[in-house]
This record gives structure tokens, sequence and C-alpha cells, in this order.
């Protein structure tokens, strides 16, 4: 976990909070693997927030149930071991270099020691990227992630995440909820360059500015779908019965059904052969 990507960069204390719920997702699906475990510095909690607002003053902060809750367990995670600093791999008395800035005795120097991955909060110098660390005549890349999407990007096969379980992650706060997808009619059904079709298809739904610009992309064909007869409707004996389900397309016979619910699109359901689609 990432010390240096909390460097007083927040303006409030509840903006951090809210951009907590992508590091929560990171730090459930690690924790999710059978040997998977953050390490950390003991004292992370000095961390700063704001200029003025470190982590440990957060208990003095009372915010909504929600904020509440990922406070909670931001202290939680803090406090687990493993803590690294405890017994470090590298060398605090040589540099580190990240561009002109020493990393020595940080989580970055350690992470490109160890050949890991750092977990960090949202800061435009960490969130995403690939940092390159040098050290003497070795040089280091060093994976920081901040949100679920770019984890699952990098690590979700080596991870045995499973393709639903990856979509779910790759468009956490996006237009498209894949929590709803059911496991029946899921991702691990497609073919390998199928599934890369799909992948390609829901980035490119995500990325239109609106749901106007969504439904005149003669590429998704977005529209209603109008099942001839009760007996023909898909969804008929479905907890969905009562929804207007839509469509869009992800190749020439592959089809995407769900619904909409305010500014989110609910994928239920995922068909290969266009066999319900052509009766709706």
């Amino acid at each position: 976990m990432n010390e240096r990507s909390l460097h007083g960069q927040f303006r409030s204390v509840d903006e951090f909070l809210k951009s907590l719920g992508a590091n929560l997702q990171c730090f459930k699906l690690v924790r999710s693997q059978k040997q998977g475990e953050i390490r950390k510095i003991a004292d992370f909690y000095k961390c700063k927030i704001t200029e003025e607002v470190g982590l440990g003053d957060l208990r003095q902060y009372p915010r909504s149930d929600e904020l509440s809750r990922f406070r909670i367990a931001l202290d939680k995670e803090m406090r687990t071991e493993p803590y690294w600093d405890l017994e470090p791999m590298h060398d605090y008395g040589i540099s580190y270099w990240m561009g002109e800035e020493d990393m020595a005795a940080t989580a970055v120097a350690e992470a490109a020691v160890r050949q890991e991955s750092l977990l960090s909060f949202d800061s435009t110098v960490y969130s995403n990227r690939r940092l390159c660390i040098k050290c003497g005549g070795d040089e280091y890349t060093v994976i920081s992630v901040y949100r679920p999407a770019y984890l699952v990007e990098c690590f979700g096969e080596q991870m045995g995440l499973e393709r639903d379980e990856c979509l779910k992650a790759r468009y956490a706060g996006t237009r498209l909820d894949c929590t709803l997808l059911e496991k029946e009619y899921g991702t691990e059904h497609l073919e390998k360059e199928e599934y890369v079709l799909l992948l390609g298809t829901l980035d490119k739904f995500v990325r239109h500015e609106s749901w106007e610009s969504i439904g005149l992309d003669d590429g998704l064909e977005y529209k209603k779908y109008t099942p001839a007869s009760d007996e023909e409707d898909w969804f008929r004996n479905s907890v969905y019965g009562n929804q207007t389900i839509m469509k869009f397309r992800f190749s020439r016979r592959m089809r995407c059904f769900g619904y909409r619910k305010g500014n989110r699109f609910r994928l239920l359901r995922i068909e290969r052969d266009h066999k319900k689609s052509n009766k709706g």
C-alpha cells in the first residue's frame, strides 16, 4: 500500500472518503486471493489527507453511514499485518530514483525490489500507471494501481479471476453495471475471441457521451427487446419480467441484454447465437 500516494493532495476529508470506494474494491479483490496480502508501513496513519489532516485524525470526522464504512474499512486495512518496513528487502542506504526523487525507505522502492505492485490512492502521480525506478545500473517497472479496472486489466488473469468478476471491476463506476449478469448467460461461455469483442464493445458503450449518442450508434444497434409473444419472451419467468429490456450487439450474431436504471445499464444476459434476438 503506497504511503507516497497520500501527500495532502485532497481538498477535504469528504473528497478523500468519496475516493476510497475504488481503493476498497481493490483491497477486496486482492484479499479474495488465497495468498492475497497487502503490505504497508507500520505508521501509515501518519499519512496526510489534506495539508492539515492526517489519516490518524479521521475518527474525529463524523460522516454519512457510507463514508463511515469507508473509513472503518481503511482503518482495519492499515492495522492488519504484514508491515514491510519491519523487515525491508531494499537497502535504505542506496538511492532508488523515480525521476529526480529518491524513493529509498518508501513502498515504491520496496515494491521495486520485491518485484511487486503498489495499491495507491487517488493521485495524479500514482493513479493507474507504470512507474520507472532506477537504482545504480538497474531499472525497475512498478505498476501502481488505483482503480479496480486497472487492477483486473493488469492482473486479472494472474489472479485467476473469473471473467464475470473482471467485468464487475472493469466497469465499476461507469454507466455499465455488471453485478447482475447471470452466470448461466455470462462470459464464461464465450470463446476467447468473442470475449475480446465483448470487451471492445462494452468499452465503447461506456465511452459514449450520452444515451442519445448510444442510440445513434449504428454499430451497437441499441434498441428495445420486443418479443412477438409472451411465450417467446426470454425474460418472462424471471425477476426482470416487468423491466423494459434493451439489447445491443457486440458482433454480427451476439447480443447483450439488460435494462436501464437511472443513468446506468444493468447487464443481465449475453446471447451467442442470436436465436432470442431474432424473436425480439
